[in-house]
């Protein structure tokens, strides 16, 4: 299936698709036209080895840990029963993040393999993998024989273009100057600092907003100073957000109020009644600080109690904070929190063991985002089943548990319901404000720079660039 602009799914490699009144079993019926690239069939059996794969490869697919048996009824028919109501369970399959694989790959490779060589992507898509050359480029060519266009889909047969060649730039004026002298149809990731550069050269500047959770920051309450509630709203209230978000993006990212964002799936997920509950207030933060006992200063400006300093240790992804000049951003925020008297401290890690030091519980401070089109992962990352110390890789950098929260991810996840999982999802972005358990900052957005030749330019459900199914070529 796949998710309509309007959040709702609409039938895709399945037909349709029944749930029944316990929530639980979930028979989907197939089409009975559609090849993979290594022309093999897609059938009931074929998804049932992909359904299967988290019922084996621990820490697969966070919605498929539901899954508790598959059977195939048909050619065209597979009966799925999950342990427990998942209300996500239907978006999580119409999500690249769970792709369909050939039957023939999955018993030939291993999940490691399939996990790290694009060349074993073999799926149904209208494209298929030509060539892949790591840290240089991916090719694509059209699939000659896609036949399965969904209805959300501009048109229906195979793609437009013949080929896609993907090459990974990661240096933004050379992405820009092979866009500005048409090297490059497109480019990604261009900084909005830049967009006036990208459009007096003569292109078009497409953006898009993401769904799911803004870009954040954790606070972690288990240590000092976080464990202080006034620390913590102190701690929000001494960030000039609007100011930062125009220095640092003239003004091209929009602040975010919740840690839920706008447009997330469900229809009214995100509760509008919390926009203008917050913002900066340095006398306000600097009388919550008094109040917290931090009333006394240093030779250097910072606050002291107890002779010790107001210090604040920030954990950060080296890789991940190149994103959107995040490093910018959070140097900038840490320079402007000295005016409330704390010293923050931002100390990078490298992906692979950035969860685990977070899982230490010795940082107070953690950055973070989460793309995706329902409602349900805008509030999992401050789930008790979320935290990192409990294995994997958990994204509640807060470390939080919180029992009010907690209890009401289990109604988002499990309720069929939309009202209540909507409700659900308004007490837990209050409850977090309330808290100061986190400090949405902004609402992340995919900017894509391409020239006037190219047309058709999709965005999926969480705002991610698309298939390339219906982009095409002007002369």
């Amino acid at each position: 299936m796949v998710q309509a602009e309007d959040g709702t799914y609409k039938p895709h490699l399945a037909t349709g698709w029944e749930i029944s009144d316990d929530g639980l079993v979930y028979t989907f019926t197939l089409r009975d036209d559609v090849v993979f690239h290594d022309g093999t069939p897609f059938n009931a059996a074929v998804l049932k080895q992909n359904l299967d794969r988290p019922l084996n490869e621990v820490g697969l697919a966070t919605a498929g840990n539901a899954i508790v048996s598959t059977a195939v009824l048909s050619d065209d028919e597979l009966q799925v029963t999950l342990g427990r109501k998942n209300a996500a369970f239907i978006h999580a399959l119409s999500t690249p993040h769970w792709p369909i694989y050939s039957g023939k790959v999955l018993s030939e490779h291993t999940p490691a393999e399939l996990g790290t060589d694009p060349a074993l992507s073999i799926g149904t898509g209208p494209f298929r993998v030509k060539e892949y050359a790591k840290g240089s480029k991916l090719v694509l060519e059209r699939n000659p024989d896609y036949a399965w266009a969904p209805e959300t889909a501009d048109h229906e047969g195979p793609a437009y273009l013949d080929e896609v060649v993907i090459q990974f730039v990661p240096e933004t004026q050379a992405r820009i100057g092979a866009l500005n002298s048409k090297q490059a149809d497109a480019i990604d990731q261009v900084p909005p600092l830049n967009i006036g550069e990208v459009e007096a050269a003569g292109n078009t500047v497409i953006t898009q907003d993401n769904t799911g959770t803004p870009y954040y920051l954790a606070l972690n309450t288990n240590i000092a100073p976080f464990d202080d509630k006034n620390v913590r709203l102190a701690f929000r209230e001494a960030i000039d957000i609007d100011a930062l978000l125009k220095s640092v993006y003239g003004g091209v990212y929009s602040r975010s109020w919740t840690t839920t964002l706008p447009g997330t799936p469900p229809v009214g997920a995100y509760d509008e009644s919390l926009e203008g509950s917050w913002g900066y207030d340095l006398d306000k933060a600097q009388e919550l600080l008094d109040e917290a006992g931090w009333d006394e200063f240093d030779s250097a400006g910072y606050r002291v109690k107890d002779g010790e300093r107001l210090h604040i240790d920030w954990y950060f992804d080296s890789l991940y904070v190149q994103t959107d000049q995040r490093q910018q951003l959070g140097e900038a925020i840490a320079s402007s929190l000295k005016d409330a008297g704390f010293e923050v401290e931002r100390i990078p890690f490298d992906t692979a063991s950035f969860t685990a030091a977070i899982a230490k519980n010795e940082h107070n401070l953690a950055d973070a985002s989460r793309g995706y089109a329902d409602v349900g992962t805008s509030v999992s990352p401050f789930t008790s089943s979320a935290d990192p110390r409990n294995g994997g890789n958990g994204i509640n950098y807060g470390l939080l548990n919180d029992e009010v929260i907690d209890a009401q991810y289990a109604i988002v996840q499990s309720d069929g319901d939309p009202e209540a999982r909507i409700e659900a999802a308004h007490i837990v972005q209050a409850r977090i404000l309330d808290g100061g358990f986190a400090v949405p900052l902004y609402i992340p957005k995919k900017i894509v720079g391409t020239t006037p030749a190219v047309h058709g330019w999709t965005f999926d459900a969480v705002g991610y660039t698309d298939s390339f199914y219906d982009t095409w070529l002007s002369e």
